[in-house]
């Protein structure tokens, strides 16, 4: 199966600067919002909001790349809110939503084994403070647990002036035993060597 990875975190906390010192032609990137990227010598890219075809693009860079990018998730979310949100009943916009992102997931759950598919989303809090991934708001939550659907969840941060990535000993980072430290350099081609190595020592 393939490995979707979560890698959440506020605007300006460096998710997208991390993909930095992945060599280029390493994975295929899929921009959801019209935005520069934050580091020279970036690659050339995709761009959709539309969830039907942000799959089609992640199985055709799963062929050539092994690898893909999806930056940054929630705004396939937001759009199809906007697109929706005139329509007489409310409540479906939100379990298109919900469904839209399970399908999603679960399509990169279909994928061989040795594709990884990084998503990167904001973060939001729950009526408990815990951080969760924004998906427009408590109804999508209560319909999907996203969190539940993936095995490593990076929390991308800034602490004490340096961006570093968290991914684990703070919900809801998790990695599965995949990385002997809970924090790392923000660095995407660092979080892709050791889910690599880890993978192709599974028997």
């Amino acid at each position: 199966m393939g490995v979707p990875v979560l890698i959440l975190g506020p605007s300006g906390s460096g998710k997208t600067y991390s993909m930095r010192n992945m060599p280029v032609n390493s994975y295929g990137l899929i921009e959801c919002e019209k935005t520069m990227l934050p580091f020279r010598g970036g690659k050339k890219f995709a761009r959709t909001k539309e969830f039907a075809v942000l799959r089609g693009i992640i199985k055709q860079y799963a062929d050539v790349y092994k690898t893909a990018v999806v930056d940054d998730f929630g705004y396939c979310v937001t759009d199809l809110f906007i697109k929706h949100i005139g329509d007489k009943d409310q409540y479906s916009i939100y379990k298109n939503i919900a469904a839209e992102v399970y399908y999603t997931v679960e399509f990169i759950n279909e994928l061989p084994g040795d594709v990884i598919v990084y998503i990167t989303m904001h973060t939001d809090s729950d009526a408990f403070n815990n951080i969760i991934p924004k998906l427009m708001g408590k109804m999508v939550n209560e319909k999907i647990d996203l969190l539940g659907m993936v095995n490593v969840c990076v929390l991308s941060e800034v602490i004490e002036g340096e961006h570093v990535f968290i991914v684990d000993d703070k919900p809801p980072a998790k990695s599965c035993g995949i990385f002997d430290t809970p924090k790392l350099p923000n660095d995407l081609a660092l979080i892709d060597k050791g889910i690599r190595d880890f993978i192709g020592g599974e028997e």
